[in-house]
């Protein structure tokens, strides 16, 4: 039997047992009707980066019908590669392109996920404020600010024509821009169930005579009331990161805000007291919460002193009050930097005794108190074991609770899309 005369439903069946990538782009090119069963896989997550060619290749996908209405996740990159630098003329027309790709993408009508991957350096070329408050752009240029700000606008221009179910606002700066608060960014948020969102520490990200009061206001209030406010009534997974250590200074209490469908919440980088700001948040979602991811979370102690607040108070909180939590995480990272998301693989939970600590080894003279918190911690996680074997739950089954994976990681859209003929 010839491959022409295969029932479509076999040709799928073989198509969808094809590997990603440049197997389902060599067989898209066979004839038409592998062309119509490959396309909404190969062009299903896009991907685009800070260069041109790449912006304009998004720009062409939109201009072909039958791809834009395949595209259903985008992933912006931010590339910074020895030797692929463009010259200042070219990033010029690079960030006009990416504006005006970004503000079109409701032109991709079944898109659904958006993530946004800008500069994870650890010392990214700093937005700079001036004494009112207000990046200064023009006189001080920043490649990482620029395309922050581009992006960021661009979507909100199109706001009201998107519906996306996942956002992923990665590595943004720590400034509260003011569009934040806009109607727009709202609309972007309302139907948002899966988001994830990373903040550089104030300290590197803005400089400036405000440059403080500034990162902590984005802590304080821009994170909180802006960022998350608007996605309480949808949201099921929720990744909140921050390189510096946040908390105490600057402040941060998420403990107003209740999500009625969160299943999976993973925090980076929270320092937890006795104010019990952040626990009450995660409590607050008790009924619902069925994972808890906390990566390199620490609890303050004040020097020479012993903790008011000691994690094996808080292990026994969680275990009597998280009463469907099938799944528990406590990870150390390596280093510092949202370019370093390595762990040690140690399931630790640590002290610290400055608010500002940054650099330093995580948890290096707290063993003692970490020793007497061990007992809670596994009481913690047995507990969620034994309610998940139970529950009969498999692994694919909760880790489903989680935030979507994003696909293939192929940069389709710089390359040409080429003229095919068929037989």
């Amino acid at each position: 039997m010839s491959m022409n005369a295969c029932p479509v439903e076999v040709l799928a069946l073989i198509v969808s047992r094809v590997p990603l990538d440049e197997g389902l782009r060599i067989l898209r090119t066979v004839d038409r009707t592998f062309c119509a069963l490959t396309t909404p896989l190969v062009f299903r997550c896009v991907h685009v980066k800070n260069r041109l060619p790449s912006a304009q290749g998004l720009a062409a996908l939109m201009d072909r019908e039958e791809i834009a209405k395949a595209v259903e996740v985008v992933v912006f990159r931010w590339c910074n590669t020895p030797g692929d630098v463009e010259d200042p003329p070219t990033k010029e027309l690079t960030y006009t392109a990416l504006g005006a790709v970004f503000s079109q993408l409701h032109r991709f009508p079944t898109l659904a996920h958006l993530d946004l991957n800008l500069c994870p350096d650890m010392y990214p070329e700093p937005l700079v404020v001036n004494g009112t408050g207000y990046v200064d752009l023009g006189r001080h240029p920043s490649a990482a600010g620029i395309v922050e700000f581009t992006l960021l606008q661009a979507l909100l221009r199109g706001s009201s024509r998107l519906c996306l179910k996942s956002l992923t606002l990665a590595n943004i700066s720590g400034y509260p821009y003011e569009f934040y608060k806009s109607q727009g960014f709202v609309e972007v948020l309302s139907s948002i169930e899966h988001l994830h969102v990373s903040v550089h520490n104030g300290m590197y990200s803005i400089d400036g005579p405000r440059s403080e009061e500034l990162s902590d206001w984005m802590w304080l209030v821009t994170v909180p009331a802006n960022l998350l406010g608007p996605t309480q009534a949808r949201l099921t997974s929720l990744t909140l990161m921050s390189d510096l250590p946040v908390g105490r200074s600057p402040r941060v209490d998420l403990s107003p805000l209740f999500f009625p469908m969160l299943r999976y919440l993973e925090l980076g980088g929270f320092i937890f007291d006795h104010h019990r700001r952040t626990e009450d948040f995660i409590v607050r979602q008790g009924q619902t919460l069925t994972t808890l991811v906390l990566d390199s979370c620490s609890m303050y102690m004040s020097l020479g002193q012993d903790p008011i607040r000691p994690w094996r108070d808080v292990c026994d909180r969680f275990a009597e009050t998280l009463g469907v939590l099938i799944d528990v995480q406590f990870h150390i990272r390596e280093g510092w930097g949202l370019d370093n998301r390595k762990r040690t693989g140690e399931v630790r939970l640590f002290y610290v005794c400055s608010e500002f600590e940054y650099g330093g080894r995580r948890g290096e003279d707290t063993l003692a108190y970490e020793v007497l918190d061990r007992p809670a911690i596994e009481r913690l996680l047995a507990k969620a074991a034994r309610r998940r074997l139970g529950e009969g739950a498999s692994s694919a089954e909760y880790t489903a609770s989680g935030p979507p994976r994003t696909a293939s990681r192929t940069d389709y859209t710089i390359c040409c899309l080429p003229q095919i003929c068929y037989p």
